[in-house]
């Protein structure tokens, strides 16, 4: 070991040997580059003007220039400063094509010696580009081309490409056209792009963090990527000839959120357009619509989500102005949702949004669609699946879609929250397909189809305290109006099958529920009339029922259903085999009967009783809570005179009882009489 420690020292001592002769050349090197440069300045300095002005169109103005080797060590550099680049008509606009408080040349010293192009890399500090083109129509992008370029010509790159680097920071790019009213406004923070030269193609390595102010096509259509960060180290191709920009699959954070990205932007000077592909992952909604010009984010706020959700957008469209085309794709998985039609829960579904719905048409909110394809979610507890939810367009927004759902129907005491009905059990099954207007409004230009259908239901009319039981059948929806179509149940211990219709009622619901009229085709093979003496107690209306505290639209709808139920006017027309009541019986019975808010109607009622036949029009009018007054006109044929009094029970009297009477009676009654509360 101690005889390896004299051999360790030799090494390190020729190490430093080594050290110390390569830092006297640098140091060598460096001081001669300077004395040169220091000596050359002027020279130096002209040269890079001259060059300068052999390529760029426009007067180059420098304030100052100097030697600068601390500021970009280890390379050597030309320190330019308060530069600029103006065109012809400045003294009118005062706006200057290009500034920078400082620019930095890299200098090669092999082709300043030899002559020829110095400079490797650019530096420029706290500057300014800004491209445009006035109300009148003049611009100032004659500055962009080369003095070598031919005229009216496509612009090429030939050649080598003598720079290596560029750098900025703290610069303002802006490309304002007042006629075709498009702003570009980027600050760019720091961005460093490393070239590589090659045939046909250069390669730009590129280190971006930029705030983009202003991405706006169409300045009164609203801006992309408003006060939005860019962030990324990505690589970027430039095709000389072709004048393509393009990249491949390069990552990027616009707005915090991560991007890839794949697009060109084609900068020659027939009809330059852009194509672009962005992808997101696990992007929050709220993020993505951040994006967006503010009217297309306020058509999509029209619904929230609140999980993160994968997305693709596809954009393409012309860089000298008009609104560029969007398909932007999305799929979403166990999110709530939220939208001024319906919320859900736990929804999962895909769907996209497109600015041109018919292609040719203006790419605008009119021509806009939001598709939801394969919606699975949660209704409030009730299991809802939907193939296609369409939004068009996006001005005044039309909803189309579809719902189907299977449920118990005690589900939905949560859903509609009435007091006049309460569900006990049974199943349900729902179809429905509805077209109008998104925001939810009291006009007639919605439209809802489809059925709601019952299954061995029990169902409880709290306002008369009466239970259906067996509850069968379907609620049918066309349009505006409801169709009842063999619904079946058993009331009070009567089978009862009902088919009817209210016309408008989806429109008059919102509107005028006094206006709506429902009509009842009801049989029954056989009707105990006592069974429905609670029709002649004064309505309780809606009963207090304890629930837990809902929304304002599902307490609105509530409502709607116990003011429907109250207010509306009932048109039945009843068929009977058998209808009893007390003693009274009769067979074949044919009634119409209207029931109001105070009284009901008697139409036309016919049957057959006591051996003839009976027919009668009146009204039975609701003139206190315990009694009501009935008026009769009455026509009776061949009937048994001993058996209809029986019936009636001598029809409140003593004086001539029913054992009393024999033989047939024809006659006609007109009767004026008060019905208890009980039937008496």
């Amino acid at each position: 070991m101690l005889d390896n420690q004299p051999r360790l020292k030799k090494i390190l001592s020729r190490l430093l040997k080594i050290l110390k002769i390569f830092l006297i050349v640098v140091v060598s090197l460096y001081t001669i580059a300077y004395i040169y440069i220091r000596i050359n300045k002027d020279k130096i300095i002209r040269q890079l003007t001259e060059q300068a002005g052999k390529k760029l169109n426009g007067k180059l103005v420098i304030g100052d220039a100097d030697i600068s080797l601390l500021r970009t060590f280890p390379k050597i550099a030309v320190k330019l400063n308060d530069v600029s680049l103006i065109d012809t008509m400045y003294a009118q606009h005062h706006h200057a094509f290009f500034t920078a408080k400082e620019l930095y040349a890299n200098l090669s010293l092999a082709n300043l010696i030899t002559k020829k192009a110095p400079v490797t890399g650019i530096r420029i500090d706290n500057g300014s580009i800004y491209i445009f083109t006035d109300t009148s129509g003049y611009t100032n992008k004659y500055l962009m081309k080369s003095k070598k370029d031919p005229e009216g010509g496509p612009k090429k790159t030939s050649g080598n490409i003598n720079l290596k680097t560029i750098e900025l920071n703290n610069v303002t790019i802006i490309q304002e056209d007042k006629v075709k009213e498009k702003y570009h406004n980027f600050e760019v923070r720091n961005l460093f792009v490393k070239l590589a030269d090659g045939d046909s193609t250069v390669k730009l390595g590129t280190d971006a963090d930029i705030l983009v102010h202003s991405l706006a096509f169409n300045l009164p259509r609203g801006t992309f990527l408003k006060e939005a960060p860019f962030t990324g180290n990505f690589t970027l191709g430039y095709g000389k000839t072709s004048q393509l920009l393009s990249f491949d699959s390069i990552d990027v954070r616009i707005g915090g959120s991560p991007f890839n990205l794949t697009g060109s932007f084609d900068l020659g000077d027939k009809d330059p357009a852009f194509s672009l592909r962005v992808h997101a992952r696990e992007v929050l909604y709220e993020d993505v619509k951040k994006l967006l010009p503010k009217r297309i984010a306020t058509s999509l706020s029209m619904v929230s989500l609140d999980q993160p959700l994968n997305a693709d957008a596809d954009l393409r469209g012309p860089l000298h102005g008009g609104e560029p085309f969007i398909l932007a794709r999305w799929n979403v998985k166990n999110s709530a949702l939220i939208s001024p039609f319906m919320d859900f829960d736990k929804a999962s579904f895909t769907g996209y949004f497109t600015n041109e719905v018919t292609p040719g048409l203006p790419r605008n909110d009119p021509n806009s669609v939001i598709l939801i394809n394969n919606l699975k979610a949660d209704w409030h507890g009730l299991p809802v699946i939907s193939k296609n939810i369409q939004i068009l367009n996006l001005t005044v927004p039309e909803l189309t879609c579809d719902l189907r759902s299977r449920f118990p129907l005690t589900s939905l005491n949560e859903v509609i929250r009435t007091n006049s009905l309460e569900l006990l059990s049974g199943d349900g099954d729902v179809l429905l397909n509805y077209k109008g207007p998104l925001q939810k409004n009291d006009n007639t230009n919605s439209f809802l189809n489809g059925y709601v259908s019952f299954e061995n239901g029990t169902v409880l009319y709290n306002s008369r305290n009466i239970e259906l039981k067996g509850v069968t059948g379907l609620l049918s929806f066309q349009n505006s109006d409801l169709f009842i179509k063999n619904l079946r149940c058993n009331v009070l211990n009567n089978q009862v099958v009902m088919n009817g219709s209210a016309k408008n009622l989806l429109t008059l619901v919102n509107t005028d529920p006094n206006r709506v009229k429902i009509d009842y085709n009801i049989f029954s093979p056989s009707l105990n009339l006592g069974s429905f003496l609670y029709l002649l107690k004064k309505n309780k209306g809606a009963v207090a029922v304890k629930k837990k505290s809902i929304n304002k639209s599902f307490g609105d709808m509530a409502l709607k259903i116990d003011r429907l139920l109250q207010q509306s006017t009932i048109d039945v027309n009843l068929n009977t085999n058998r209808l009893l009541y007390k003693h009274f019986e009769a067979n074949n019975v044919v009634a119409d009967i209207t029931l109001l808010q105070d009284r009901y109607l008697i139409n036309n009622v016919s049957m057959n009783t006591a051996g003839g036949k009976m027919s009668m029009k009146g009204q039975l009018l609701n003139n206190s809570e315990t009694f009501h007054t009935a008026t009769v006109n009455a026509t009776m044929e061949n009937v048994d005179v001993k058996k209809l009094f029986a019936s009636f029970e001598n029809f409140g009297q003593d004086a001539i009882m029913s054992q009393n009477l024999e033989g047939n009676m024809t006659t006609k009654v007109n009767a004026t009489l008060n019905i208890e509360d009980d039937g008496k």
